[in-house]
This record gives structure tokens, sequence and C-alpha cells, in this order.
């Protein structure tokens, strides 16, 4: 269905969510969507009908609170990406989350950008990188890993190479050489399940049902693989935005606030010291007198790290 219906067009029945959210597409976003991608309006559209395609398969995104949903998608087309249903690039998933206003908390559903594996892929190659091989390792596959070389001579055309036990991703580089990453089932699923929030969800990736070929896998590998290679802006952007499905995110933004809060104490408890230091002046012929000197002024210095899943 065409993104750019006129509101005339629209207004002739009632609006529906999916139509509220094409006209916003359409209309206050369309511009900066088409300077993502370059200029280049035909692309701008197949992304804005991409976005209705993947709410109406997941109706739920349309409970999302609006600006975190509108954010994901934006964030996605900021990186150049499209969304999974065209290319398995990258993901917007709905999940449940507590808010807490004024003194009480509220379920509010928010929406996550999530970063696909072949998004990744995409973005290695344009940062110029040669090749990626990235594989899963069965339990018959005949594999081995010694002294940082990788052998793997699987039957790709066996019926039943076993359950999957790991995965391990190769990168040439553009500028000579290769870096490579091999991890076990066992680290790659507890990197999930401790920091992803939307790990055993029913819309989330990493159920197999909806990922049997690994693809979640490949790019846990892929990221980690990412900490070897020379940085890029680019990708940093791109896993710090997929970082944010992490509970690392809440601890981080939870750190934050509990920073602000000792330094809004420490700011009251300085203030009642110097008012309590004023008020004990000796008193003057003259009468009380101000007291000398710089009032105290805490400081809260501190590096916040993004620890990537």
């Amino acid at each position: 269905m065409d993104p750019y219906k006129t509101m005339t067009e629209i207004k002739k029945r009632e609006l529906t969510p999916s139509d509220q959210l094409r006209l916003q597409l359409a209309g206050e976003y369309l511009k900066q969507i088409t300077n993502y991608f370059n200029g280049d309006k035909d692309k701008a559209m197949r992304f804005v009908s991409s976005i209705i395609q993947s709410a109406r398969k997941i109706p739920k995104l349309y409970q999302c609170e609006r600006t975190s949903l509108l954010n994901a998608f934006m964030t996605m087309a900021q990186l150049g990406l499209m969304p999974s249903d065209v290319s398995g690039e990258a993901y917007v998933i709905p999940y449940d989350n507590n808010r807490k206003v004024g003194d009480k908390w509220e379920k509010i559903t928010e929406a996550q950008f999530q970063l696909g594996y072949q998004g990744l892929v995409t973005l290695f190659y344009r940062s110029g990188a040669k090749e990626i091989v990235a594989e899963i390792v069965y339990e018959k596959d005949d594999f081995s890993y010694k002294n940082g070389i990788i052998e793997h001579n699987p039957d790709v055309f066996s019926e039943d190479r076993g359950k999957a036990k790991g995965a391990y991703v190769i990168v040439k580089l553009g500028t000579g050489g290769s870096v490579h990453k091999v991890m076990s089932k066992k680290e790659i699923l507890d990197i999930a399940q401790k920091f992803s929030k939307s790990f055993g969800g029913k819309h989330t990736p990493w159920d197999e049902a909806n990922d049997p070929q690994l693809w979640m896998w490949k790019k846990t590998v892929l990221k980690q693989c990412a900490k070897l290679v020379p940085k890029n802006e680019i990708i940093a952007q791109a896993i710090a935005e997929d970082n944010k499905d992490s509970i690392i995110a809440d601890r981080l933004e939870a750190a934050k606030k509990d920073s602000e809060g000792l330094a809004m104490g420490n700011l009251l408890k300085h203030g009642e010291e110097n008012q309590k230091k004023a008020g004990s002046e000796d008193q003057s012929a003259n009468g009380a007198t101000d007291a000398e000197g710089p009032q105290d002024r805490p400081a809260v210095d501190g590096e916040v790290i993004d620890i990537g899943k």
C-alpha cells in the first residue's frame, strides 16, 4: 500500500493506527528519512512502506509509546538500514517496561531498535571489510581451533549435523590481515540471557522458532569481533544503539540518576553547613558579618563505560 496517501483520502474513513503512523512518517518525518538515505526518495518510500508492513505483522508495535516507536525507526534510517521484513538488517521489538511516574509505577509498552546480523555485516562492508565469514558449528562437524587457527570442514549436505554448539567469525580487513572470534553456545546464550531485555519474549529474534538459522548467534560473535577491528564511528554507533536493548543501558541510566541524586544531596548538605557556619560567626559591634571565603562547591566526576553485548 502506498504510504503517501493524501490526508483527504485517509479522512474518507476513520483513522486506524496504521493510518496515523503512516501520516506521521510520510509527513513530518519524510524529509529527514530522505536525507538519511542521501536524497533517494524511492528508497525512503520503501523504508516507510516496510515500517507499515512490520507494524502489521507485529500489531503490538501500535501499542508502543509513540515517541519510542518513531525514534527506533528513525535510528534505523539514520544508519541507512531497512526493517527486517525487507532485508534482515534491523528490527524494532516491543517490550513491556515499568516507569515511575510520581510515586507510582506504571506499565508501559516501548519499542526498541535492534540491529540484525545482516545490518552489522552491511556496516562492516561499508567500513571497508573485504570479506566476512560467519558459521555455526554443529556437534558432528569436523572442527578444530588451535593456536588461533580455525579449521572447519562441515558436511553441508548432511541432514543430521547434530545440535548447534557454537559459532565463529572471520573478518578480512581492507588494510590487510584478518581478525577472528570463536564462541561456544553457552558463551553466546549467557550474553543474551544476561543482557538482552528482549530475550525470552514472544517476538524476540533470540527465539530459534523466529531464527532457525541462528543469525543472532552470528551477530553476537560479530559484535565481539568488532572490538578487535580498527574503530569505525558508524559501527560503534550501531552497536551502541543495539546495546540499548541491554539491561546494561538500564544500569547505566540508574547509575546516572544516582550520581545526579548524590550531587543534589551534596549541594543541599553543603548549603546547610554554610548557613550554619554563617550564623555562628562572631558578632561585631556593628552587627553580624557575612561569612568570608568562597562557598564549597561539590563536584561529581566520573566516566560511564559502555559495555557491549
